[in-house]
């Protein structure tokens, strides 16, 4: 293989697992899906991949966390055919139109409809009752008056929150808590207790798409969710907020357990929560088992712009939207290149040579 297209980050105890284990789905304690946008359509031959042949090696439930557009793959990766609902995704995303200055409903309403296009409503039961994944997606509770339905309010409340986070994560809890929607019985027993509040609630057919949805709302760009069913009362907002790049609060490994958390992920730093992309000093809690895999600097160079596709693109290409999808059609095939890459030097057992 002349260039490896990605690039995997691996901490002490990741790649000490990884030397003496191998890698393959068993050797995940869990997956995390960020947030962040068209910038997922980079993974998307890779999420066929893993979702489908590198997931059925998996012995039991694998755990996986999202948020975001995170939530949203993993409610396609639940299908019985996973890689024809994440085609679903791509297409219903990337058929998005806007005019110049869309309002809040304008925008929740195409969201919904991509949602839509994902969800079968007759399987439902089957995502949620899925044998190989343990699903956890993730909302983010308002407090105060970032909850409030008036944007001007709501504003007010988001810019408190952002001030406080500023100070330290532990902060911002007073402004937000953590919804996790898991299927199962209970959460994965991974999950531990960090500044947040943290709220479990059983995923059912009646909350699965009020939840993926509120995962996704982007706050003052959409409206909240309101009052999910089984969730507790009040305004649900984007959890990337919470939990932008799946830096999840995890138990500590114990000997003979699988250690790694492995993010697939759209770029090479790891922001523990949305507030924290300024801040260079926000460092992951968990880098010491993380496992990030990311585009390679080379295969971003040769895509158009010389960058993933990002929010940004529906200012970019407005009025456009053909050049748009020229583009995102263009990291969507990318993606074919990291994924078969990551097949070949896993089943050769090679992995290590694209760690960092």
């Amino acid at each position: 293989m002349a260039s490896i297209p990605f690039v995997l980050r691996a901490g002490a105890l990741a790649r000490a697992h990884i030397e003496a284990n191998g890698f393959d789905a068993n050797q995940v304690a869990a997956l995390g899906a960020p947030a962040g946008g068209p910038k997922f359509l980079i993974l998307k031959h890779l999420d066929d991949y893993l979702f489908g042949p590198w997931l059925a090696q998996r012995r039991e439930r694998l755990p996986v966390f999202g948020s975001s557009i995170g939530a949203f793959r993993l409610v396609a990766a639940a299908h019985q055919d996973p890689a024809a609902a994440l085609d679903r995704l791509v297409a219903a995303y990337s058929a998005q139109h806007y005019a110049s200055k869309p309002d809040a409903a304008e925008v929740s309403r195409q969201v919904r409809q991509i949602l839509d296009s994902v969800l079968q409503t007759d399987e439902l039961d089957q995502l949620i009752a899925h044998p190989k994944l343990h699903l956890h997606l993730i909302t983010a509770r308002c407090k105060g008056l970032s909850a409030h339905p008036k944007a001007w309010l709501q504003a007010i409340g988001l810019g408190q929150a952002f001030l406080a986070n500023y100070r330290g994560r532990d902060k911002l809890a007073r402004h937000m808590e953590r919804c996790v929607f898991h299927s199962g019985d209970a959460p994965s027993p991974l999950l531990d207790r960090d500044a947040f509040t943290t709220h479990s609630v059983a995923l059912t057919a009646e909350n699965l798409a009020e939840a993926t949805l509120a995962s996704g709302t982007i706050p003052l760009l959409m409206r909240s969710v309101r009052d999910i069913a089984g969730a507790p009362k009040g305004a649900h907002i984007d959890g990337g907020i919470v939990d932008y790049h799946m830096d999840m609060p995890l138990t500590p490994a114990e000997p003979g357990q699988a250690p790694i958390l492995f993010v697939p992920h759209y770029e090479s730093r790891l922001v523990p929560g949305w507030f924290d992309k300024g801040i260079a000093s926000r460092l992951p809690t968990q880098a010491d088992r993380l496992l990030l895999l990311s585009p390679s600097p080379e295969l971003i160079a040769k895509l158009p712009g010389q960058a993933i596709p990002s929010r940004n693109d529906f200012k970019t290409y407005h009025g456009r939207d053909a050049d748009r999808l020229v583009a995102w059609r263009a990291a969507v095939e990318a993606s074919r290149e990291i994924a078969e890459a990551f097949a070949e030097l896993s089943d050769r057992g090679r992995l290590l040579d694209a760690v960092r």
